[in-house]
């Protein structure tokens, strides 16, 4: 099955294990002060309706207007394609077919730290088709689940958590892959900056800028719905990972955070559950209000 995305968005820079590959290599991340020279860890983003980016903050893209101050990035196609195993995983393999890069720009709170570091959101109008596609895999269970909400003016966001242990993560994760590799502006984009940080370009073949789960990573994945006014307008999954801890000697001291997992060179994009575990949290989240929302 393959679903239409209407926004993907990766947060590279929350990895403190790409940022200490880069520095190792040369690059002067994210920013040195005494030469200038500055190479952000790119966000990947695909979004299917236009998006207004202050143009400081756009690092590559294909196609964009702007009036010197903001550029405008037009809609971008990516996709989701799930899969079932014969043993009751549920693979889920986003593909950005289209996409630009972002700074990730001023934070109050930095990304290291965070829990989500890349999200998924689908129209609400694939929910019919995913609760058919994963029926057979319907436990009749729930019990552990619950929903927590929160939400400001006409919008509500709501999400599915399983068990308390799981409170801040949402349904187990098994494995992940997400990296740089394979996609041609990051690739681009590097060149660019290996040429200004004095990095031989034939370093850049050597670099490990994908992340993998390892044994230890605690992670999670938050399958949720967002309202809008009344209705329900998209699905949205959140990765999330929040232990172990680690650290690394940044260009200006020691900086600790929370693991994004193994570093690896990888082109494939995809996160492994348990398919019982999805279509409940779908479905739980999708009750939050008393009913089905169709």
């Amino acid at each position: 099955m393959e679903v239409e995305l209407r926004r993907a968005q990766v947060f590279f820079p929350a990895s403190l294990e790409i940022q200490e590959e880069l520095l190792k290599a040369g690059f002067k991340v994210p920013y040195d002060r005494e030469s200038g020279k500055k190479t952000p860890i790119p966000v990947v983003v695909s979004s299917r309706e236009e998006r207004r980016v202050r143009r400081g903050r756009l690092l590559k893209a294909r196609d964009f207007e702007g009036d010197g101050k903001f550029t405008v990035v037009p809609g971008e196609r990516s996709s989701l394609e799930l899969e079932l195993t014969e043993r009751g995983f549920l693979v889920l393999r986003p593909r950005p077919k289209e996409y630009h890069l972002e700074e990730l720009g001023f934070v109050s709170v930095p990304p290291r730290v965070w829990g989500t570091w890349a999200s998924f959101s689908l129209p609400f109008s694939a929910y019919d088709g995913l609760v058919e596609f994963l029926g057979d895999f319907r436990d009749g269970g729930g019990n552990g689940f619950y929903t927590a909400s929160r939400g400001s003016g006409g919008r509500i966001e709501v999400y599915t958590y399983k068990g308390r242990r799981g409170k801040d993560l949402g349904i187990p994760v098994f494995g992940y892959s997400l990296g740089l590799h394979g996609l041609t502006l990051a690739e681009e984009y590097f060149r660019e900056k290996a040429k200004e940080n004095g990095v031989p370009e034939e370093r850049l073949g050597y670099l490990k800028l994908g992340l993998k789960k390892r044994r230890e990573t605690r992670a999670g994945l938050k399958v949720g719905i967002v309202w809008e006014n009344g209705r329900p307008v998209e699905i949205t999954l959140k990765l999330s990972t929040t232990e172990p801890r680690v650290k690394i000697q940044g260009l200006y001291g020691e900086l600790v955070g929370k693991s994004r997992g193994e570093l690896t060179r990888t082109e494939e994009w995809h996160i492994v559950v348990h398919a019982s575990d999805f279509i409940t949290a779908l479905e739980t989240v999708g009750k939050a209000f008393g009913s089905n929302p169709y």
